[in-house]
């Protein structure tokens, strides 16, 4: 499964099941979230991390450029701000108080706070290249340990297959 395909996977389920786990939050909470939200801009940060990871699933994948344009529509109608706000700021709610969102807003006011929020998708970028860096360079071991545990399970079905005895009529 693609990569972009598991972060939707992720995001639609995940989505949902925050909202029904959690009650629902406070008229504070909720204005503190959207403040959170407007403050971080995080209109420009889903833009840039909805950018950063159609790059690097293109450069993965380069025979998906011709769906660009597909992809971008779909991101846009589905992915945007404008589309996540109502469930962005209930997640925001319930994991935090309207105290907490505050002081964080008060951060991501400051020059420090928007230096930060201005890095956040070349942090994310360089945060992916570093996995995918991790896993390439580690392959070897994942196939071997993902090879001996084919080796066991099949070790384990041909034991729970054979005969009680050795005479196949599994008595005594």
């Amino acid at each position: 499964m693609t990569l972009v395909r598991r972060l939707l996977c992720t995001l639609l389920l995940a989505l949902p099941l925050a909202a029904a786990a959690q009650p629902t939050p406070d008229a504070e909470a909720r204005k503190e979230a959207l403040r959170l939200l407007e403050v971080m801009d995080m209109e420009q940060q889903l833009a840039g991390a909805l950018e950063v990871m159609m790059e690097m699933q293109l450069k993965e994948k380069p025979e998906l450029e011709r769906y660009r344009g597909v992809m971008q529509a779909f991101f846009a109608k589905h992915m945007s701000f404008e589309a996540l706000r109502e469930p962005l700021v209930t997640i925001y709610a319930q994991e935090f108080t309207a105290e907490e969102m505050s002081a964080a807003s008060d951060f991501y006011s400051t020059p420090l706070g928007r230096k930060f929020l201005a890095k956040m998708p070349r942090m994310m970028q360089l945060g992916g290249e570093l996995g995918q860096r991790q896993v390439m360079e580690n392959m070897g071991e994942l196939v071997a340990a993902l090879q001996a545990e084919d080796a066991r399970l099949e070790a384990e079905a041909a034991k729970a297959a054979a005969p009680a005895d050795a005479d196949g009529n599994g008595k005594d």
